[in-house]
């Protein structure tokens, strides 16, 4: 679950940061340049995201921890965000394998 709600975290501070006017997405995969082109749509799915995993952080755990620890989760990847994709350390690729062995783990150890 944590995996899950750490890519919508992830995917929702990629968006809100895509809609910068200063920011000039070009890399990125088909499916994800005719979102991030349109700015008012970045913003709106990013916020629909980021809300969808607050929500689910809270019932994790617990109104105050569930915000507090979003509010630190969100700082985090934005932070990633904002340092490292202007020199494209981020691979699409990299991304989904990283996932799916976090998923993996996440599912059969834990």
């Amino acid at each position: 679950m944590y995996t899950i709600l750490l890519l919508l975290i992830f995917a929702g501070s990629f968006f809100w940061y895509s809609s910068s006017e200063k920011v000039k997405i070009k890399h990125a995969p088909a499916l994800i340049l005719p979102l991030v082109s349109d700015k008012i749509r970045a913003k709106i799915l990013a916020i629909v995201l980021l809300g969808l995993s607050w929500t689910i952080t809270m019932y994790l755990q617990g109104f105050l921890s569930g915000t507090l620890a979003f509010g630190a989760y969100v700082m985090g990847f934005f932070s990633l965000i904002v340092l490292l994709w202007p020199y494209r350390y981020f691979q699409w690729k990299q991304i989904t394998v990283v996932f799916l062995i976090a998923l993996f783990f996440e599912i059969i150890i834990f």
